[in-house]
């Protein structure tokens, strides 16, 4: 089950200090990135998605996905933590990262055939082994950003 709640960036920096001690009262803890924001226990996990305005260093809006199997306390505490926080809330429909992991994992296979390197084919054309070794790191940069970028489109 998931659950989106959507707001202005505005309204997120004024109560990111309450939204954060509640999913600490539950037993969140922060497991991401600056990259990819999210606090998760056992059971639940709350996935972030801010948009800024790089130039003005400002946040525009925030969105937050609440996802667990069923519904728990946290939920209706986030619930009521958003109405008054003055955010729009509802049932999430898409499917969530892992339920398109399968269909990620092909593509990426497929994306490899094409873009990753062979080292043993480099060496034997004598390659130097920097050369090879960074190829290899820009190879598995891009796919990352691809991985991420594949799991977007899927769950948009």
């Amino acid at each position: 089950m998931r659950f989106r709640f959507e707001m202005d960036g505005d309204v997120y920096s004024k109560n990111k200090d309450s939204f954060k001690r509640l999913l600490a009262k539950h037993g969140l803890r922060w497991r991401g990135s600056l990259d990819r924001p999210f606090w998760a226990s056992g059971t639940e996990r709350v996935t972030a998605v801010f948009d800024r305005d790089e130039g003005k260093d400002a946040l525009r809006s925030a969105t937050l996905v609440w996802e667990s199997a069923g519904k728990t306390r946290l939920l209706e505490d986030l619930k009521a933590w958003a109405w008054e926080a003055g955010a729009k809330a509802g049932e999430d429909s898409t499917p969530s990262a892992e339920d398109v992991t399968d269909e990620v994992e092909k593509a990426l296979r497929y994306w490899d055939l094409v873009w990753k390197p062979n080292e043993d084919w480099l060496k034997a054309q004598g390659r130097p082994k920097a050369w090879i070794e960074a190829d290899v790191r820009r190879w598995k940069q891009l796919r990352q950003e691809r991985r991420r970028e594949l799991i977007g489109q899927a769950t948009d």
